[in-house]
């Protein structure tokens, strides 16, 4: 095995493909893409390997500029951008090879699979394991699939409102719906039956004092009554599974209280639904210092409500495309050769970077330094929650924060205007936020939009901390006079 050596183009010209973009590059750019979006900031560089900073330059101005990145390009640089030990492992990797078929077996693939199987939590501890070269989106889909295969007689889904599970034709239709802006008839709407999310802070039955994350004391669980109508026989088709993310994120940052969860697991044991958790956001150590929040339940709260299928992607890849599904092996069915796979499902690339980014968190500690950084960023905000009226509710533990900006804190209306104009100001500012996803009418009326993400790798610094949360008051400030 050789280290790199150009064959046919040289090292300089090589080079050149990622070291940088021109302005007639740019032109040529906004003119060839089919998307009609693209962000502001052209990527150029991490700051250093492995940093949560990242070099931008200007898509208009052309000026670079250095931003903290809060959003870990979706959620997905648990250990920021082109961390050393990840990129050799994959280098490594590509001296050997960089793709297998199907169905081959390679190093990485094995390890990577069994090491998921060792991680992931309660049920799902030495379960069976499916990956992809896509993310969410296929392995919430595979979950579908496999619900189908061992499901007796079921063929309908439950999904909850504000979820987001991918945007295949079929996990679209799964998702949160965006009415008026997807031009097309999603793939299988008569198999998903959607239903209310648990909102604590927003409650349906009126319940005020459900606050950063927990439920009001005197809430009897109401919603989970009204779940369980349409679990116990309410769909217009039997249930194979019920799929749902156990801390929403796209859709605001909304927990299922445990107890919810707890409940939900009886009804579906005794109803024979599988239970498919949606964790490609809250798993990786992103809400601390467990490898998925269930784990963080079961270690903290003393509760096993993990599912029978579990979702991962974002942090799951090392910063490569990955994504992976894990099966209870209380379920004896596998998928035959021709029900899941794509040409590129097994990647070694995705794989070993997978393999080597856990390995680097739990070598380094990095979910405990998650844990202790979201509990500073935390108190930070909630001190500062004092101050600005317009700071709503904090929720989500580890590095998984997200803040909802409203009118004021008694009449907790939406303040949406506000959560777009400080996704500027942060740019100008050098610090990246992330937005929530939009709820639409059916006709197309915005209806909210204003929960502003702190989503940072989770190797940041303490120093990095702070530099958020002064960013954050700063960025609020001029917004809120932007406003006036």
């Amino acid at each position: 095995m050789v280290d790199f050596n150009p064959k046919v183009l040289n090292k300089e010209e090589l080079s050149a493909i990622s070291a940088g973009v021109n302005e007639e590059e740019l032109l040529l750019f906004d003119k060839h893409l089919l998307d009609n979006y693209y962000d502001s900031n052209v990527f150029i560089e991490a700051k250093e390997p492995g940093s949560p900073w990242v070099i931008v330059k200007d898509f208009k101005t052309g000026e670079q500029s250095e931003k903290l990145d809060c959003t870990a390009q979706y959620w997905s640089l648990a250990l920021g951008f082109a961390h050393p030990d990840v990129n050799y492992a994959v280098a490594e990797q590509m001296k050997r090879f960089t793709h297998i078929k199907s169905e081959g077996v390679f190093p990485s693939r094995a390890k990577f699979i069994n090491k998921l199987s060792e991680l992931c939590p309660g049920r799902l501890k030495g379960g069976r394991v499916k990956i992809n070269n896509e993310g969410g989106s296929l392995a919430v889909e595979a979950a579908v699939k496999f619900a189908l295969v061992a499901s007796k007689g079921g063929d309908h889904f439950l999904t909850f409102r504000g979820g987001y599970h991918g945007n295949t034709l079929a996990m679209i239709t799964a998702s949160q719906p965006f009415h008026t802006i997807t031009r097309f008839r999603p793939f299988g709407v008569d198999f998903f039956t959607r239903v209310p999310q648990p909102y604590c802070y927003r409650c349906l039955w009126n319940y005020k004092n459900g606050l950063y994350g927990k439920q009001d004391p005197e809430c009897n669980l109401e919603c989970f009554n009204l779940v369980k109508e349409y679990l116990m026989g309410l769909t217009s088709r039997k249930l194979a599974g019920v799929i749902l993310e156990p801390w929403q994120a796209a859709g605001g940052h909304v927990p299922f209280p445990p107890d919810f969860l707890v409940k939900l697991r009886e009804v579906c044991e005794q109803e024979k639904i599988f239970i498919i958790y949606d964790e490609s956001q809250t798993g990786v150590y992103r809400t601390g210092k467990y490898f998925t929040l269930t784990e963080k339940y079961e270690k903290e709260l003393g509760i096993d409500v993990s599912p029978d299928m579990m979702c991962f992607t974002k942090a799951i890849g090392g910063g490569f495309p990955l994504g992976a599904m894990i099966v209870s092996n209380k379920i004896k069915k596998r998928f035959g050769p021709t029900e899941d796979h794509t040409t590129f499902c097994n990647t070694p690339i995705g794989c070993t970077a997978g393999l080597a980014s856990i390995m680097v968190i739990e070598r380094a500690k990095i979910g405990e330094n998650c844990e202790e950084r979201g509990k500073q960023i935390t108190k930070q905000l909630k001190e500062l929650q004092e101050k600005y009226d317009v700071m709503g509710d904090i929720r989500g533990p580890g590095l998984f924060i997200g803040i909802e900006l409203v009118k004021d804190q008694k009449s907790r209306e939406h303040f949406t205007e506000l959560m777009e104009d400080m996704l500027h100001e942060g740019v100008r500012q050098n610090i990246l936020f992330g937005p929530s996803m939009p709820y639409l009418s059916g006709t197309g009326k915005l209806l909210k939009r204003n929960l502003i993400k702190i989503k940072p790798p989770l190797n940041i610094t303490e120093e990095d901390a702070d530099f958020i949360c002064d960013k954050f008051e700063s960025v609020l400030k001029t917004s809120l006079n932007n406003l006036k």
